[in-house]
């Protein structure tokens, strides 16, 4: 790490090694010039009066890696929501706020999160954008949409009627959301049974209609079949966990252009909780296994769209951030390691709809995890990182 306490946004990467996420092979020995936070030029040789270098020989670069789905002010421990209601709000926020910055030196460098108490997550995303802090580009949902007898109401927004519906979105979008996140079913972390669908097709169509008229896509917990169907349907943009989905439905996702993530490591570890957890939560997680690695695998070979996220704070998943266990994961279920990158990187990205991020290339944000091996032929690389910059800065 010593060699590069030098990089300060303003200088050259030389003999830099860097995966090309949109080709999946390596480009070797480039020179990227960083100025100003953002990949000004990229070249084979150096101008004369290259300034400051810093030398990349040995390492490999990535992309700054994205988790579209985290609940930032959990702990990861075996009670994340119990925690959270003992600490309060203001606690949380703190928690949260180091949960994120703790995922930066890691290589995340952008998070959407998904489910945060009192939309605790938005306070944390302005406190980052407005440079009052240091942190990850946050991209917000607040509470969780959800009617009454949902998915962990602890984080979440209760609304039963079309009028609660369109309310709380409307509340959510001028609180700050960039997001909205709906529970269609129940979930395995939670009293609620998995299969009862919490919103109709037709509910389902309203929150995507109004959300998308206010320029906010949709992210749905779902996890059943005729739930995650009825999301489909009603053209709701990321299926988040998608356990349970049948053939057709996949090509659906296909033709609409709806994205898959999938979370499967998070799910790994709950059934693998028995002692720890609750044994409902087990027992519902162990069927989640069994269906999301048939779904997972036959979503790949459609060519779902798929972006990675990992439901990082959950139960017994451990310390923040979590995207090195669902690579694995992801990889472990048939997904060869130059996909699962790009589900890290511009897969994500381009579901957020923001082009500086995702890829290393002139104009993009300078965003970049350095490695000590190549990736592409050992995803196990992601798990020693030499070092982390975002906006061109060492984090």
């Amino acid at each position: 790490m010593n060699n590069f306490i030098n990089i300060n946004g303003d200088c050259w990467l030389i003999n830099a090694n860097y995966v090309d996420v949109i080709n999946g092979s390596v480009k070797e020995k480039k020179n990227i010039r960083i100025n100003d936070g953002v990949i000004s030029e990229i070249r084979d040789s150096l101008p004369e009066n290259e300034g400051d270098v810093v030398d990349c020989s040995n390492v490999y670069l990535t992309p700054g890696l994205i988790d579209m789905h985290v609940h930032i002010t959990w702990d990861g421990g075996n009670a994340p929501v119990r925690t959270m209601l003992e600490e309060g709000n203001y606690v949380a926020a703190i928690r949260g706020l180091a949960n994120a910055q703790d995922s930066m030196k890691k290589g995340v460098t952008t998070i959407r999160e998904v489910g945060s108490p009192d939309d605790t997550a938005i306070d944390i995303s302005n406190a980052i954008r407005r440079g009052i802090v240091k942190g990850p580009n946050m991209i917000p949902a607040g509470r969780i949409i959800q009617c009454t007898g949902g998915h962990v109401p602890e984080v979440g927004i209760i609304a039963d009627t079309s009028d609660e519906i369109m309310k709380a979105i409307r509340y959510l979008k001028a609180k700050g959301a960039a997001w909205i996140k709906v529970a269609a079913t129940g979930g395995a972390y939670g009293p609620e049974e998995i299969g009862p669908v919490l919103y109709t097709q037709e509910e389902l169509a309203l929150i995507v209609k109004e959300s998308h008229r206010l320029n906010m896509k949709v992210a749905a917990h779902a996890l059943s079949e005729v739930g995650i169907r009825n999301c489909i349907d009603a053209g709701i943009d990321t299926i988040e966990h998608g356990a349970h989905i049948e053939e057709e439905s996949l090509k659906k996702m296909v033709e609409k252009g709806l994205a898959l993530i999938p979370t499967l490591s998070v799910y790994q570890c709950l059934a693998e909780s028995k002692g720890i957890l609750p044994q409902n939560i087990v027992d519902k997680a162990v069927m989640v296994v069994g269906q999301q690695k048939k779904t997972f695998k036959k979503a790949v070979e459609l060519g779902v769209r798929i972006a990675l996220g990992t439901d990082a704070g959950s139960p017994n998943y451990g310390p923040h951030p979590s995207v090195y266990k669902e690579m694995l994961a992801m990889h472990e279920y048939g997904m060869i390691a130059a996909d699962v990158i790009r589900c890290a990187t511009i897969n994500a990205a381009q579901l957020l709809n923001n082009h500086s991020i995702g890829v290393i290339e002139e104009g993009r944000a300078a965003d970049m995890v350095a490695l000590k091996a190549n990736p592409l032929e050992d995803l196990e690389a992601f798990g020693d990182i030499v070092f982390v910059l975002k906006d061109g800065n060492l984090v």
